[in-house]
């Protein structure tokens, strides 16, 4: 059974619903707070006018809403921008997967990727990754690449970053180029 969360005006719709995916009540708190938030705001690497949901302990990263999107802070802690370069969004276009539900090491390719193709390859495209990567779920629904052979295209690419998972936000959907598009509900199974 779904949990549903209202949203702190005290609307009588639900804002949030809960999939029951992420087990470990620990790992799904968020870990930022206000003044996190007002970073993010000021930070320039948002379209300004993006809207932020207040901080909210109650809020999981594995709940779902129509009108709030999920973001991990991790992307942005490697220099991305949103909304995200082209071969990010063709990947998450092509692939149907949330971003909450993405893994560091997901993050780390597609970045390295998209460098290669902006300097090197133009002509690589999303549905080139199997060719050296297969998409992966790692318990919990969260995704991430598996290399097709015995030797991975990069090295140290798997490493996990600590906490990753307690650092999310939300944003309202209306405030985003596309944000009515993005997935709702999390993916169980993926591929590309």
């Amino acid at each position: 059974m779904t949990r549903q969360t209202r949203s702190s005006s005290g609307d009588s719709a639900p804002t949030f619903i809960h999939q029951n995916i992420l087990q470990d009540m620990e790992m799904e708190i968020c870990s930022f707070d206000s003044a996190y938030l007002s970073a993010l705001k000021t930070s320039g690497i948002f379209p300004e006018g993006m809207v932020f949901r207040p901080f909210d302990r109650e809020i999981r990263l594995d709940m779902v809403s129509n009108e709030w999107l999920c973001f991990n802070a991790f992307p942005f802690t490697l220099g991305l921008r949103f909304p995200f370069p082209d071969f990010f969004t063709e990947f998450f276009h092509i692939t149907k997967i949330s971003f909450s539900q993405t893994m560091p090491m997901l993050w780390r390719v597609l970045l390295v990727l998209d460098r290669i193709k902006n300097a090197h390859i133009p002509d690589l495209s999303v549905p080139d990754l199997p060719l050296a990567y297969w998409l992966r779920c790692h318990g919990s629904c969260q995704f991430l690449f598996h290399s097709t052979s015995c030797d991975p295209l990069m090295l140290r690419a798997t490493k996990n970053e600590e906490e990753w998972k307690s650092k999310f936000f939300f944003v309202k959907r209306d405030s985003i180029p596309g944000g009515a598009e993005y997935p709702v509900k999390w993916l169980r199974k993926g591929r590309i």
